[in-house]
């Protein structure tokens, strides 16, 4: 079995993630992509967007994402009353945590579906519209 990493992992945002890009949101934005690129390769993209756009987080073991003020018990040590939590790993560390605004929370849903658009245009009707439906407070 000579299959590259790329061929096993299916990833929108791919890597290496440029730690040092001066242009990332708070030089954390691997943590977003990380998030996006997980739910991407389990085959929830577009659950975890429907999930998001309507403000409600998604999570699954390793990969993590809550609005303020949703709790479910995970977030011990973590209450936070604006904006959306992202975390990688399990447990996550601090340095795999970040909470961003919902503004920069939907910047990196914009980007994510343009990046999947590109290998799903099947799939164009149903991001517009999932899109359509994304509001800032």
């Amino acid at each position: 079995m000579n299959e590259s990493f790329d061929e096993l992992n299916h990833l929108l945002f791919g890597l290496p993630y440029n730690y040092e890009d001066k242009n990332n949101y708070d030089h954390h934005d691997w943590v977003i992509k990380t998030y996006f690129d997980r739910m991407y390769n389990d085959h929830r993209f577009l659950d975890v967007v429907d999930h998001i756009v309507h403000k409600r987080g998604y999570s699954t073991d390793g990969a993590y994402c809550h609005f303020a003020c949703e709790y479910d018990g995970f977030l011990d040590d973590m209450i936070f009353k604006e904006g959306v939590f992202f975390a990688i790993g399990y447990p996550p560390e601090k340095e795999d945590e970040i909470v961003v605004s919902e503004e920069t929370c939907f910047h990196y849903v914009r980007l994510a579906c343009e990046k999947y658009l590109k290998v799903h245009p099947e799939d164009l009707a149903s991001v517009s519209n999932l899109l359509s439906k994304m509001q800032m407070s």
